[in-house]
């Protein structure tokens, strides 16, 4: 009977040992199942951000040189027009590049509103200023000064997003 109840014994003790052992591996199988879950998570989340960025900073490039060439075609409309009279005429909402540096400005005021670097968005707001200063000028010397601005900020800009695109992907 003593051989019986040791018997038993062992096995009632090797079911408990078992039993632990197993409600633990279960606990660490899920603890490392939920870890990696949220790591591919992350990866994840981490992805979308980076895409998200990158179609912004890369939208917002291009509202900055659509800018640009709008900035420089009314200056050289406005040019010609002085050459023909003499005198800086004032600026206009009906020319047809008006309605370029429109759609243009209105797409980089929204892509910059998108853009999470605070030196990319203050770079293009630095542009849009130059830009807007440049064709609202009063006369021709003002105008080239302001757009002498242009292309240095032009040149920070596109660097800022050199710099910043690699780490995006």
């Amino acid at each position: 009977m003593s051989q019986a109840l040791a018997g038993l014994m062992g096995v009632l003790v090797g079911s408990i040992i078992t039993a632990i052992v197993t409600i633990y591996a279960e606990r660490q199988k899920t603890k490392r199942e939920a870890a990696q879950s949220d790591r591919q998570h992350e990866r994840e989340r981490r992805s979308a951000r980076d895409t998200f960025q990158r179609e912004s900073i890369l939208t917002l490039q291009t509202a900055v040189s659509d800018l640009i060439k709008s900035v420089y075609a009314e200056l050289d409309r406005l040019i010609a027009a002085a050459k023909d009279t003499g005198e800086w005429p004032a600026r206009k909402w009906e020319t047809p590049t008006a309605v370029g540096w429109s759609a243009a400005l209105l797409l980089l005021k929204s892509s910059r509103a998108r853009v999470f670097s605070a030196e990319i968005r203050s770079l293009a707001a630095a542009v849009e200023k130059a830009a807007g200063d440049s064709i609202w000028a009063e006369g021709l010397e003002e105008a080239e000064q302001h757009s002498r601005r242009l292309e240095p900020l032009l040149d920070r800009f596109n660097d800022e997003i050199a710099r910043t695109l690699p780490t995006l992907y």
